[in-house]
């Protein structure tokens, strides 16, 4: 029982009143307790009460005062009876659901006043109900009724097993063509396919509503209401199974709620498959649009419990805990009340410690999974459409942020409340004072964590320049050379017969020059050009001839991977053959995006460190920070990329997975604690790792703008 007297009572003390004639209750059981459903059939209203509340309304009655009857009841029953408070809530919710009547010429205002000031929201809260408002339109149950010998032909253990059959098929084939659904979600918001999206989404919405419909007559329940909702001002259609809620059978009404669901799992395989099928064109993109909406929202939204749709109700109806959201409000706000604001809490409907705890998790886990999907929403907009992705933004931030903050303002603001916690107000106040302070003025230290590579100072990608056949590996791939040593051959006869060619022809313009001497009067000088030219040609083939022999520039090790499968086969002309690396000292190459790279200015060039993948316990120092003053896509190592788990976005058109989806920029560093012993130690060069770079400190609100501001700069070049 709650508080046993209440400010308002006097509103509805004199009243006499009682239910309707037309309200029917049905006794239902959840987890083990008894609850009485009140369902009133002319306005489809439903209302769920305790066995003691029940026993309290049967006392009501048109020819008795509300205030009698609670005192009547008190002395009778004084450990169930509700308080006035609840009494006063629990009236006004019946009448409002037109549950129950008032008699006489009563005041009935007096009833509702209370309800009335609280509809006089601010306008930040009357937009937002403007922005998810329902309009009903129709009423479908004339439809659904001759539809009934069709509803139950598509529900049933047949079209079950159909169903599930139509599901594989479009796994399948999803499967198979993941990677270009992948690549075609890039074009889903473009101007010339939004329309198509929301006729598609519009369509799909509307046959999942009419499979909530069709299981809840298919069930013997009523569905009086069909009509259009606005979600974030786009209208979409909805109905109304509330009738579902009379249904003593958890079980029913859970297929109830899933049975949206299994619509949206039926029309996804059939987009699917027409998708995976067709050829491209504009049933093509029927298909795919029908095929994103409907996994996307039934993913995201709908099968998931944290958020109030499908799958929450679902999730309520099987263990037996209706107004879910609601109970873990309470219990959340009643844990608050105890232990921060140290108040009374027997309001609260108490529940065992196993119970009220989960709830409460339920409670804050809904309210960050809503924000987390809420914020991917806005992103998702706002990359096509930066300025519709503000407005709803600015939309999401007055429903989520702005509309509770000011009803918590008005309750701290309460002046029985700060009597009640003056000294709890004071040191909140100074605390969060403090707190503001300390984020706007209190520098901290500041660092930014940059991904790369280890990079060997020397290294030589060593490159064919005439095209042969690998005829001898002279030193196997990892092993360290020397300068000068040999490390492969190999032959080109092709070059050998055309230097053979050139030599004759040397030796036929030598003699042709020697006859033209010989014979006075003959022009010599185009035997002569003739002669310089084969002499060129003959040092170009001697050159090319010599560089089959490929010997070691410098010091290091010899990679190169792919040389045992190159033994014997013809390598082309410019082919890289491998590399030689002087492991021995290394350089940090990191990748730094365009942004953030006028943040180094003020940054501690000689406080570097680096960590590498593989050795995150081992802290390597860096110095000699620069920046290299130019823009590049192409990454330093396929390492950094998503592909081999690393952060740097690269587009899914490169098979190399080097080719960066931004611009970034590189900066180096070097290794000197990073010497390797050559023959001993493994090789390090390519390895991924993290280098800390160390800024002046700053107040935390000043970084998170300089981050917001490098955000909006990288995502929107705003």
């Amino acid at each position: 029982m709650g508080k046993t007297f209440s400010d308002n009572w006097y509103r509805i003390a004199d009243l006499r009143l009682g239910l309707r004639p037309t309200v029917s209750v049905r006794l239902h059981r959840y987890r083990n307790e008894p609850w009485y459903v009140l369902h009133e059939r002319t306005h489809n209203s439903f209302h769920r009460v305790s066995p003691a509340t029940w026993r309290f309304l049967t006392r009501l009655s048109v020819d008795a005062r509300v205030d009698d009857v609670w005192r009547e009841s008190i002395e009778s029953d004084p450990l169930e009876t509700p308080g006035q408070e609840d009494v006063f809530q629990l009236l006004s919710s019946l009448y409002r659901n037109n549950l129950i009547m008032i008699a006489g010429n009563a005041d009935e205002g007096r009833l509702l006043e209370r309800e009335e000031q609280k509809k006089r929201k601010p306008l930040p809260a009357r937009m937002s109900e403007m922005m998810f408002m329902r309009i009903p339109l129709v009423d479908p149950e004339p439809w659904l009724r001759k539809g009934m010998p069709l509803i139950r032909l598509l529900i049933s253990p047949a079209s079950a097993v159909l169903v599930l059959l139509l599901a594989g098929w479009g796994l399948v084939e999803l499967i198979g063509g993941g990677s270009r659904a992948w690549n075609q979600a890039e074009t889903l918001l473009q101007a010339d396919n939004v329309v198509l999206l929301y006729l598609a989404i519009f369509v799909a919405k509307g046959l999942h509503e009419l499979g909530h419909a069709a299981m809840c007559k298919r069930f013997g329940g009523e569905v009086r209401t069909m009509g259009v909702m606005l979600l974030m001002l786009t209208p979409l259609p909805y109905v109304d199974v509330s009738s579902s809620w009379a249904m003593r059978d958890s079980r029913k009404r859970a297929l109830i709620g899933a049975a949206g669901m299994l619509t949206d799992m039926v029309v996804a395989s059939a987009a699917t498959i027409v998708w995976a099928n067709s050829p491209p064109g504009v049933v093509n993109e029927i298909a795919y649009n029908l095929m994103f909406s409907t996994a996307i929202y039934t993913l995201v939204f709908n099968i998931n419990p944290l958020m109030r749709f499908d799958g929450y109700y679902i999730l309520s109806d099987l263990i037996g805990v209706p107004n879910l959201h609601e109970q873990a409000k309470s219990q959340f706000n009643g844990w608050f009340r105890r232990r921060v604001l140290a108040m009374d809490d027997s309001g609260t409907e108490q529940k065992t410690p196993a119970t009220a705890f989960w709830l409460a998790a339920f409670f804050v886990a809904s309210n960050i999974y809503r924000l987390t999907v809420m914020l991917g929403i806005v992103l998702f907009i706002a990359d096509a459409y930066f300025g519709i992705g503000l407005l709803v933004a600015l939309a999401l931030m007055i429903t989520t942020f702005v509309t509770p903050l000011q009803k918590a303002w008005r309750s701290l603001t309460n002046p029985y409340f700060l009597f009640q916690h003056k000294l709890l107000v004071r040191r909140g106040g100074f605390a969060l004072g403090a707190l503001v302070l300390a984020i706007v003025l209190v520098p901290v230290p500041d660092n930014r964590i940059v991904p790369g590579v280890a990079e060997a100072v020397r290294l030589t990608r060593v490159f064919t320049e005439g095209g042969g056949v690998i005829r001898n590996m002279h030193v196997a791939s990892g092993s360290w050379v020397e300068p000068g040593t040999l490390i492969l051959e190999l032959d080109n006869p092709e070059l050998d017969i055309e230097l053979a060619g050139v030599s004759a022809q040397i030796v036929q313009a030598q003699l042709m020059e020697a006859k033209a001497i010989s014979e006075s009067g003959v022009d010599q000088a185009p035997l002569q050009q003739r002669l310089e030219t084969l002499d060129e040609l003959k040092a170009s083939l001697l050159k090319q001839k010599a560089a089959l022999t490929v010997k070691a520039a410098h010091a290091g090790y010899w990679l190169a991977p792919e040389s045992d499968f190159r033994r014997g086969a013809w390598v082309q002309r410019g082919a890289e053959l491998g590399q030689v690396i002087d492991d021995r000292s290394h350089r940090f190459v990191g990748v730094i995006q365009q942004e953030a790279g006028a943040i180094l200015t003020g940054a501690d060039r000689r406080a570097l460190e680096v960590r590498f993948e593989g050795e995150r316990g081992t802290l390597y120092p860096a110095q000699n920070l620069t920046l290299v003053p130019h823009s590049s896509e192409t990454l330093p190592s396929a390492a950094l990329s998503p592909l081999a788990g690393g952060e740097v976005a690269v587009t899914t058109a490169d098979p190399s997975g080097k080719q960066s989806a931004e611009p970034f920029f590189l900066l180096q560093a070097d290794l000197p604690g990073a010497q390797r012993r050559p023959g001993v130690d493994a090789v390090r060069n390519g390895r991924s790792g993290w280098i800390k770079i160390k800024l002046p400190a700053s107040p935390l609100a000043v970084q998170a703008w300089v981050k917001a501001r490098q955000f909006f700069q990288r995502r929107y070049q705003v």
